[in-house]
């Protein structure tokens, strides 16, 4: 099957490229202790930064739809009812596979089904507290499926009581409120408990729901500016992209120097550290929303990686790596073995990757988009 890069955003295609195999490489480092100082270090940093696009990727091109959504002058209930069943419809399929696949694996491994594995399916495993040794890249569609809930619902109950007001303003004021909402739950935490570590802070903060629901409407956020402001944004787009590098450099290479740490500035570290790191990444998409590339195999090879990101980001570490590891302990490796070891695990996770997207998203996304469906979705109203 040919993957067709019509009516694709190259830029963003690039920027989901380097997010997932910013996640691939960060996630890489459990393979082995031993890879050398700069690559480890590297891979420490890498992680953070490749979610985090995905995130703000996510509220950019969901703000669009749902901005476009709501300035329908018919804009329901059953609006939120398509909008959510064409979401799921693209999100679910994958994740409870994927589950599954997951629970066989744990069982063949440790002889014993993952603790709470209910949560897991409905996705409550990290909404308030740290998920366990399990799936654990899911904690990320958590606050994704959360996300695509109370916006929405948020949205739709401040058009019923300022029926007056301009949809674009309560769009505005939605994503606002939601943004100060989960501020206050982060500094609540700062009151209220006490972080160790930079690992503490990953596991209790960065991947917890009540701590995240605000880092999609920062996407939301440059959604609204992006259409009012458009013009400007693109005009000034390489100043933006400058500052938005700089201060990423900042947060996630030069923070630990300037004494910034989760022990000495626990404040900013659980409150203003991720905020920041959001509008960063956001002063990257003007730039990337209008980026052009000529070379067509280029534009193939981040079309293609981009499709398949998704199915990548499911399948790489709880189910390859994981296997990997039992089937060929990696731990002593080094050098040349290391090397090797991890380029196999690489290409592996590619391939995989390709044929579940080929294979099982691919067909339910386009079965989705199918005509037959869309009448269904007439014929209910939605």
């Amino acid at each position: 099957m040919i993957i067709s890069n019509k009516k694709r955003n190259v830029g963003l295609d690039i920027a989901r490229t380097l997010a997932i195999l910013l996640v691939l490489f960060a996630h890489t480092k459990w393979i082995s202790d031993h890879y050398p100082v700069v690559v480890e270090s590297a891979m420490r940093l890498s992680g953070t930064i490749g979610v985090e696009v995905f995130f703000i990727i996510s509220g950019f091109l969901i703000g669009k739809i749902i901005l476009r959504e709501i300035n329908d002058p018919n804009f329901s209930l059953l609006h939120i009812k398509s909008f959510l069943l064409r979401r799921w419809f693209r999100t679910f399929p994958n994740y409870y596979l994927l589950l599954a696949v997951n629970v066989v694996v744990w069982f063949i491994i440790y002889g014993e089904l993952p603790d709470k594995l209910y949560k897991y399916f409905i996705y409550l495993q990290n909404f308030s507290q740290p998920s366990l040794p399990f799936y654990r890249v899911s904690w990320s569609l958590s606050v994704e499926q959360f996300s695509y809930i109370i916006g929405p619902i948020l949205l739709l109950l401040s058009i019923k009581l300022f029926p007056r007001k301009k949809r674009d303003t309560l769009f505005l004021w939605v994503t606002l409120f939601i943004i100060l909402c989960f501020t206050f739950t982060k500094i609540h935490f700062y009151f209220t408990d006490t972080l160790t570590d930079i690992v503490d802070w990953n596991e209790n903060i960065r991947k917890v729901v009540i701590y995240r629901l605000d880092v999609i409407y920062y996407g939301f956020l440059l959604r609204y500016f992006y259409t009012k402001w458009r013009d400007w944004l693109v005009d000034k787009k390489r100043r933006i992209l400058w500052l938005g590098i700089v201060i990423i450099i900042l947060l996630h290479v030069f923070r630990p120097f300037l004494g910034i740490t989760v022990e000495t500035q626990a404040f900013f570290m659980i409150v203003m550290y991720l905020p920041i790191n959001s509008f960063a990444i956001a002063c990257l998409m003007p730039y990337l929303d209008t980026m052009e590339i000529k070379s067509k195999l280029s534009v193939k090879f981040f079309t293609t990686i981009s499709l398949i990101s998704y199915s990548l980001y499911l399948l790489h570490y709880t189910i390859i790596l994981h296997t990997m590891k039992v089937v060929f302990p990696s731990e002593s490796l080094r050098g040349i073995g290391l090397w090797a070891y991890t380029f196999l695990y690489w290409g592996i996770t590619i391939l995989l990757s390709y044929l579940l997207y080929i294979y099982f998203e691919k067909p339910l996304t386009d079965l989705r988009d199918s005509n037959r469906f869309k009448r269904l979705f007439r014929k209910t109203n939605i």
